[in-house]
């Protein structure tokens, strides 16, 4: 049977060895400890002895902080948009001004004498047709 010939079987226990202890090394060398601190520094922040960790006053700091930049950006945004409505109503009001005044006042003027003139017309041939 082949699994029992010990040619081959010495070579796979031999390289299995060998990569098990590299392998065990690695871990204990290099992985090991950066877990161990990983698992200290987390019990130190979250768990002291006493009653409030660590963690608690930074997230208030972060809570503060968050709320002190929101205010402001609040602000900001408030003061921005109403500057760009009171612009843009200023805006509106002096072109709506300025088209009435120039395109929109001649145009008035001779629709009214277009309207004047066709209902002279009109006046002078119903007097026309009156008088047959």
């Amino acid at each position: 049977m082949p699994q029992m010939d010990l040619y081959i079987g010495m070579s796979q226990v031999f390289w299995f060895t060998v990569i098990f202890i590299t392998f065990y090394l690695l871990i204990v060398k290099n992985i090991l400890p950066v877990i161990a601190r990983s698992v200290k520094l987390r019990k130190k922040k979250v768990g002291g002895t006493s009653g409030e960790s660590s963690l608690d006053g930074e997230t208030n700091a972060i809570i503060a902080q968050t709320a002190t930049t929101l205010e402001g950006s609040l602000k900001d945004s408030q003061s921005l948009l109403s500057s760009v409505s009171t612009a843009s109503s200023e805006w509106l009001d002096s072109s709506v001004k300025n088209v009435n005044e120039s395109t929109l006042l001649d145009l008035n003027k001779t629709y009214i004498k277009t309207i004047g003139e066709l209902k002279g017309r009109s006046f002078l041939i119903e007097q026309a047709i009156k008088q047959k």
